[in-house]
């Protein structure tokens, strides 16, 4: 900061005037500049590895869901005492045990929510059935045995989300 003396209004005693000059400014600017030019990468960094994270926690907790539903309709198939009685109304010897649909998993209350891709725009899943090929993108649509993200995005790893 540079300090000089001036003065005053009428010609008498000098007093001190303080301030930033030009340079100044443009010095401080050209810092913060550099600051934010430094930070941004990392925030992007950040954002893309929380979004990761959402989505393996859903993926897991979606998966869990998948295979606690094949187990209480296992329950119900073979009889056991502590079988939902939800399960057992939705016995036949056509199924696999997995659900048709998500929205079945939220029916028998296996899932309060279906959640969202959070990679992809619309927020939808890819689904595949147990009669699938596990090496096909398509699916006959008889179940819901497996679910990944629709999104052909790459991932902070290297791999397309559509493969985790």
């Amino acid at each position: 900061m540079i300090r000089y003396l001036t003065r005053g209004a009428r010609g008498g005693r000098p007093r001190s005037v303080s301030g930033f000059t030009f340079i100044e400014l443009m010095i401080s600017i050209a810092v913060l500049g550099l600051l934010a030019a430094v930070a941004m990468p990392l925030v992007e960094v950040s954002v893309a590895r929380t979004r990761e994270m959402e989505l393996r926690r859903t993926l897991r907790k979606m998966r869990e869901g998948i295979d606690q539903f094949k187990l209480e309709y296992d329950k119900a198939r073979t009889n056991v005492v502590d079988a939902k009685n939800d399960f057992k109304k939705r016995l036949s010897a056509d199924r696999s045990g997995y659900p048709l649909t998500l929205d079945e998993m939220v029916e028998t209350k296996i899932l309060r929510r279906i959640p969202r891709d959070p990679m992809s725009p619309d927020g939808k899943w890819i689904l595949r059935s147990f009669s699938d090929n596990p090496e096909s993108s398509l699916s006959d649509g008889k179940d819901v045995y497996d679910i990944r993200s629709a999104s052909k995005a790459v991932a902070l790893d290297g791999t397309t989300y559509d493969t985790w």
